[in-house]
């Protein structure tokens, strides 16, 4: 702090005047964060290599009872790890600010599955598309056998509809559109993480990131 003094007429007046830090002496704020990028790629990552790994040990292990948690886990850990950077690296991180970068970030490591589909049945082994629906069919039908259900129901074949629907989902478009229908729990995710954040911060314990 300086103190200066001013000339006024004929009287003299002291104003004190605070330094101010400049820009440099504080880190830029950035709408997205580079920890969006950086966690949410390697999470994308690692849910590929996840899923190479089950097809190279066993075709039949990619729609293993491993998957969805494997996937939840690498998403929550990347969105914690994203908010925890963020708010160290800039002091504090409101709930609105943590959801939109959870989402994002989650967003972008669950791209690793759709990765995994693009590479392997479009680049890799395109022709074990229909051993993929022949085995999403086999793993639908065990499952609404074990409810007491049936494959036909009111005059309309199941298999049918479930394998029209399949070979959809695996053409790019179908991929496309399961990324995008992924944001509706991803939603759900971002905002339970964003709002645990919020509570520990608050309460100070917890997450001291």
């Amino acid at each position: 702090m300086c103190r200066v003094y001013v000339d006024i007429g004929m009287h003299s007046h002291s104003m004190e005047i605070k330094h101010l830090k400049s820009s440099a002496d504080e880190p830029a704020f950035q709408v997205i964060a580079p920890a969006v990028y950086g966690h949410g790629l390697a999470g994308a990552a690692l849910i590929l290599m996840g899923y190479l790994l089950a097809y190279l040990i066993g075709f039949e292990l990619i729609l293993g009872n491993w998957a969805t948690p494997f996937v939840l886990m690498v998403v929550v850990a990347v969105m914690v790890m994203v908010c925890l950077t963020v708010r160290r690296e800039e002091g504090q991180l409101k709930f609105g600010r943590a959801l939109g970068l959870s989402l994002l970030s989650g967003f972008l490591a669950r791209s690793g599955y759709n990765l995994f589909n693009v590479l392997l049945l479009h680049i890799m082994r395109p022709d074990l598309k229909e051993a993929y629906v022949d085995l999403v069919i086999e793993r639908s039908g065990e499952l609404i056998r074990a409810f007491g259900g049936s494959m036909a129901m009111e005059g309309m074949d199941l298999d049918a509809v479930m394998r029209e629907s399949t070979q959809f989902s695996l053409s790019l478009t179908g991929q496309f559109v399961d990324l995008l229908w992924s944001s509706v729990w991803l939603l759900f995710v971002a905002l339970v993480v964003a709002a645990i954040l919020q509570r520990n911060r608050q309460e100070g314990a917890g997450f001291g990131g």
